[in-house]
């Protein structure tokens, strides 16, 4: 660092092995040389017309998370199916219908992406639809699995 006329010049190296020092002159808006106060014009840069070996300060590697994923190649995901399912009723049947739905759908290794619900009538009855994803031709199996395991709860 040097100080001149009450200012403070943050200097560094030239990137390209020259050996001398320079700092950002923002109103010529380039590199000086700090002794110099000179325009720098370093003599290992490039030309458009010549090529010259890069300086091997420069490290060109790529981080390690720009890497393969070890997981990638594993099998791809399966085609999944999308449904949904009409649940209605007094909210503690709804409760227990839609811990069932969840378990069926994850049992056959889908997933529940979402749920909207709407009270109707003047007993506090809820209508919940459950949207969910499974795996291609599970769907049928869970709404079988689900019509079961509701009429044991109901009865």
């Amino acid at each position: 660092m040097s100080v001149s006329n009450n200012t403070v010049i943050n200097s560094k190296p030239c990137i390209y092995n020259c050996n001398t020092r320079i700092y950002w002159n923002a109103s010529e808006n380039a590199y000086f040389e700090v002794f110099s106060q000179k325009l720098h014009r370093c003599p290992n840069k490039p030309n458009n017309n010549t090529k010259t070996i890069i300086p091997t300060t420069i490290s060109i590697s790529k981080p390690t998370y720009y890497r393969k994923k070890p997981w990638s190649t594993t099998q791809p995901k399966p085609k999944m199916s999308n449904s949904f399912e009409l649940l209605t009723g007094p909210i503690d049947i709804i409760q227990k219908k839609y811990e069932i739905l969840s378990d069926i759908v994850i049992e056959v290794g889908g997933k529940t992406d979402g749920s909207q619900s709407h009270i109707v009538g003047t007993n506090n009855n809820i209508q919940l639809i459950v949207y969910y994803e499974v795996p291609e031709g599970k769907r049928d199996e869970v709404k079988q699995k689900l019509i079961t395991e509701n009429n044991k709860i109901i009865l």
